[in-house]
């Protein structure tokens, strides 16, 4: 006959959980009652408790030795100094009222203090985002999505490239005219159009932006208007703005004219970009339609603006348009800035993988689909979904990472993150 088998013994033989949390509950106790010889009694017991034994059993049962006259009541006390317990002050005043008289007292507490370790992981530098109003899209209804996406032209591999493909496909839908719709949603302009509707600017300022959107391309509408716009007629122009990937910036669309402003260096310009300029910039024109002909005329529109979500007037703001309409907005600003988040910023997220520090990108895009770290040239870039990170390294030394939010675009812009480990 077979002999029973054996339980297999705990690592080194310690203590099982249970029964260390039964002692340390006594103990605490024993502690809290003044009942010395009863914790003393556990010494055997405590000194098994690896995680506390240096940090809180030793320094105790040097307190309660003393209290009960025992000559060698420092040494645990010593014991725990010589293997690196530093926490004095948790012990205060009760240490010193035991101890303080000893002639090398104030040496002990220097060699307490001495152990106290530098941090193993410092993050010394790491991005933020900038501080902006909130961002607010010019989006179809979610239901509406998936209709208006199949009419859209395919994406490519580029931001850029595809906002300028759905800019030209925006122009060509119909010819200016300035009949309006009373809908804000992109699928029933459309629908409208197929049967021979004709719309205003408004009208293509919609559709370009909802597109856009639905092709994961921040957008949202952005209405110009002219100086003393408060009364008269044929005061302003609606356009669509854009957040491109891959020229981490924002770009002006006009979808009625099928174009786009750039600078002398053909770099494409932003809604405050056109407004700072003292001279007019140059129009691309892209669409199959008429593009920018009188370019003074359309420049003069960018004398004032507001976005989705926000409108900005440094020397004071005129709520009044044409003499019948109010200009309204959902937040006011003072500085066009405060509108413009640059959606490459991140934050990053301190978390646990496996009980090791690690970092996660938290992008700003909202149509972030995760993030990227790229480390020392011994480790690849390294993709990962919206809520996964990176474990840092903790070989000694000066460590960096450059990290990014993903968008289906791919990496947008970089941000070093900078630790230390020891």
């Amino acid at each position: 006959m077979s002999a029973p088998p054996r339980r297999s013994q705990r690592a080194g033989n310690s203590p099982r959980p249970a029964k260390i949390a039964r002692v340390r509950t006594i103990a605490q106790d024993a502690m809290r009652g003044g009942r010395w010889w009863t914790l003393l009694d556990l010494e055997k017991s405590l000194r098994a408790d690896a995680e506390f034994w240096r940090d809180l059993w030793a320094p105790s049962l040097a307190i309660a030795a003393h209290k009960v006259g025992l000559p060698s009541a420092r040494d645990r006390l010593d014991e725990a100094i010589e293997k690196g317990f530093h926490q004095v002050d948790l012990f205060e005043p009760e240490l010193s009222r035991a101890f303080g008289r000893d002639e090398d007292w104030d040496a002990v507490l220097e060699r307490a203090r001495a152990n106290t370790p530098g941090p193993p992981l410092r993050i010394t530098a790491w991005p933020e985002p900038g501080l902006t109003a909130p961002l607010r899209l010019e989006t179809v209804a979610s239901h509406r999505e998936a209709q208006l996406r199949r009419r859209l032209p395919s994406p490519t591999a580029g931001a850029w490239d595809t906002a300028r493909a759905v800019l030209a496909w925006t122009n060509g839908l119909w010819r200016h005219a300035n009949a309006r719709i009373n809908a804000g949603d992109s699928v029933d302009i459309l629908e409208q159009v197929a049967n021979g509707a004709r719309y205003s600017c408004v009208e293509y300022s919609i559709v370009l932006a909802q597109s856009l959107n639905a092709l994961r391309i921040p957008a949202r509408r952005a209405d110009l208007r002219r100086g003393d716009y408060h009364d008269g007629v044929g005061k302003g122009h609606a356009v669509t703005e854009a957040w491109i990937d891959d020229l981490d910036a924002w770009v002006l669309l006009d979808g009625q004219h099928g174009s786009y402003w750039v600078d002398e260096d053909a770099r494409p310009l932003s809604l405050p970009q056109l407004q700072a300029r003292e001279r007019p910039a140059r129009p691309v024109s892209i669409g199959p339609r008429d593009g920018v002909e009188d370019v003074e005329l359309w420049f003069a529109y960018f004398r004032h603006a507001s976005v989705t979500g926000a409108a900005w007037a440094p020397k004071g703001f005129v709520p009044t348009f044409q003499g019948s309409y109010v200009v309204e907005t959902e937040r006011l600003l003072h500085d066009a800035s405060d509108a413009y988040p640059r959606l490459s910023d991140i934050a990053v997220a301190v978390t646990s993988l496996d009980g090791a520090p690690a970092v996660r990108v938290v992008p700003t895009h909202p149509y972030a689909v995760g993030g990227t770290m790229v480390g020392a040239a011994a480790h690849p870039a390294k993709r990962v979904g919206p809520n996964v990170g990176w474990e840092l390294d903790l070989t000694p030394g000066e460590h960096r990472a450059d990290l990014a939010a993903l968008t289906p675009y791919g990496a947008l812009a970089s941000h070093e993150l900078r630790w230390t480990a020891s």
